[in-house]
C-alpha cells in the first residue's frame, strides 16, 4: 500500500477541486468540528479541574491549540506535507503536556484527561488525506507520545495495574483504529467518486460517438442516393461503350456531365456552409452552440444528430431553459464541464444538460417553497408551456442530468402550399 496515494491538492484553487477532492474536504470539516469540541473540552477542564503544576503552560498549550484550529478554520484544510506536520507537531506537544502540566500520578487518576481526545484529529487528517497507511502510521506514532506522559506525570510504566494497562491500550487503540479506519472510509470514497467520474465522462462521449454516427450515416445516405448511383451508371454505360467498338462523341458527353455533375454535387456536400433554415425557423443546434459560449467559468460542449430544425420562437425558448441550467452549474454546481446533447427521434426532440458537479436532491415542493424560480420557471415552466417535460437526475456528489423532451410536429414551421 503507497504511503502517500493522492495527489497534493491546493484548495484554494477552486479550477482544480475534483469530486474526490470535495469528498475528503467533507470529512476535515467533520474533523475540524471535533477539534472545537475539543479545545472547548480543555477549557473546561482547565477552568473547573485541580489545579495544574504549570498553569501558564497549561493555558499556553491550550492557546496553541485554539490558535491552530483558527487557522485550519480560516485558511480551510490543506494536504501539502508542512500543514500535516505541523499538526502533528502540535498534538504531540498537547499529549506531553497533559503529562507535565497535571499533578504527579493524576493521568491514572480517573479524572478527564487534559489534551488526550485532540492529538486524535492529527491521526485521522493522515488517513484522510493520505490514506489508511499513512492514517495508522500517524496514530502508532502519536501512541507513542500517549505512552510517554505517564512517565512525564511520574508514573513508572513497569508500575500501572492491570486495569491502568487496559486503559492505555484501550487509548492505543482507539488512536490507531480510528486513524486506520477515517482513512479507509476517505479511500473508498474516493475511489467511488473516480469510478463515477470515469463514468458520466464515458457516458458522454458514448453519447458524442453516437451524434458521429448518426451523422455519418445520414451523409452516407445522401452519397448513395446520388453520387454512388450516378458511379455505378457510370460505370455501366462505359462497359457497353467499350463493346459497341465505336464509340459515339455525344455518348462520352454525356458521361462526362453525369460525371462532372456528380463531383460538384460531391464536393459540394463536403464543402457547403450550414443549411438555410426553412422560413421562419432556426436551427436548435446552433442556438445551442451559442448559448454555450455565452458560459464563463465552466467548459460546455454541445453534441445534436443534425441541426434539428424548429420554430424560431420555440428554439428561443429551449435555448433560454438550457442557459438557466447552464447559470446553475456555474453557480450551484461547482463543476469543471458541463455538456448538452440534442437529439430528435420518431417525432420527439430531446436536450440533455448534464454536468459533473456536486449534484443535489431535487425535490420541487422545497423548491417551491424556497421560492426559487430558475428551475420551476425559467426551465420548467418554458418547456412545459411548449407542451413538453422537464426530467431531472440527481444526487449529492454524483452529478445531474437535465433533460427537456417535446414534439416536434407543433413547433414545425408550415411551408405555405
Amino acid at each position: 500500500m503507497a504511503l502517500f496515494p493522492y495527489p497534493v491538492v491546493d484548495l484554494q484553487d477552486r479550477s482544480e477541486v475534483t469530486e474526490p477532492e470535495r469528498l475528503r474536504v467533507t470529512l476535515a470539516r467533520g474533523v475540524l468540528l471535533f477539534r472545537w469540541a475539543m479545545v472547548a473540552f480543555m477549557t473546561a477542564v482547565a477552568a473547573t479541574g485541580e489545579p495544574f503544576r504549570r498553569p501558564m503552560l497549561a493555558w499556553t498549550s491550550i492557546g496553541v491549540a485554539a490558535a491552530w484550529t483558527t487557522v485550519l478554520t480560516v485558511q480551510g484544510h490543506r494536504w501539502q506535507t508542512s500543514y500535516m506536520l505541523v499538526d502533528f507537531a502540535v498534538c504531540a506537544w498537547l499529549l506531553v503536556a497533559s503529562g507535565v502540566v497535571v499533578p504527579v500520578e493524576s493521568v491514572v487518576s480517573g479524572r478527564p484527561f487534559f489534551a488526550q481526545g485532540y492529538p486524535v484529529s492529527a491521526a485521522v487528517m493522515w488517513g484522510v488525506a493520505r490514506g489508511p497507511g499513512s492514517g495508522l502510521a500517524a496514530g502508532a506514532a502519536l501512541s507513542l507520545f500517549l505512552i510517554a506522559v505517564r512517565p512525564l506525570n511520574g508514573v513508572s510504566l513497569d508500575e500501572l495495574e492491570a486495569r491502568q494497562v487496559a486503559t492505555l491500550a484501550g487509548a492505543v487503540l482507539n488512536y490507531i483504529v480510528a486513524a486506520g479506519a477515517v482513512g479507509l472510509v476517505a479511500r473508498l470514497l474516493v475511489e467511488s467518486a473516480e469510478a463515477v467520474d470515469a463514468a458520466n465522462r464515458a457516458a458522454v462521449v458514448e453519447r458524442e460517438r453516437a451524434a458521429r454516427l448518426a451523422e455519418r450515416e445520414r451523409i452516407g445516405r445522401q452519397i448513395h442516393d446520388s453520387v454512388l448511383q450516378s458511379l455505378a451508371l457510370i460505370h455501366k454505360r462505359g462497359r457497353e461503350l467499350m463493346r459497341a467498338g465505336r464509340i459515339a462523341p455525344e455518348r462520352v458527353a454525356e458521361l462526362a456531365e453525369i460525371a462532372g455533375a456528380q463531383e460538384a454535387e460531391l464536393r459540394g456536400l463536403i464543402l457547403r456552409e450550414p443549411e438555410e433554415s426553412p422560413t421562419g425557423s432556426a436551427s436548435l443546434r446552433a442556438a445551442l452552440e451559442q448559448t454555450a459560449r455565452a458560459v464563463d467559468g465552466v467548459a460546455v460542449t454541445v453534441s445534436s444528430v443534425g441541426p434539428v430544425w424548429l420554430d424560431r420562437a420555440c428554439v428561443e425558448e429551449i435555448a433560454a431553459a438550457t442557459r438557466q441550467a447552464l447559470d446553475n452549474v456555474v453557480e450551484h454546481a461547482a463543476a469543471r464541464s458541463a455538456t448538452i446533447f440534442a437529439e430528435e427521434e420518431d417525432g420527439i426532440v430531446s436536450i440533455t444538460v448534464r454536468d459533473d458537479g456536486r449534484g443535489f436532491a431535487y425535490d420541487e415542493d422545497h423548491l417551491r417553497a424556497a421560492g426559487k424560480a430558475g428551475m420551476l420557471k425559467s426551465m420548467k415552466g418554458r418547456i412545459e408551456d411548449l407542451g413538453g417535460t422537464m426530467s431531472v437526475s440527481s444526487g449529492p456528489g454524483r452529478g445531474t442530468e437535465i433533460e427537456f423532451r417535446l414534439e416536434t410536429e407543433p413547433h414545425r414551421t408550415q411551408e405555405p402550399a
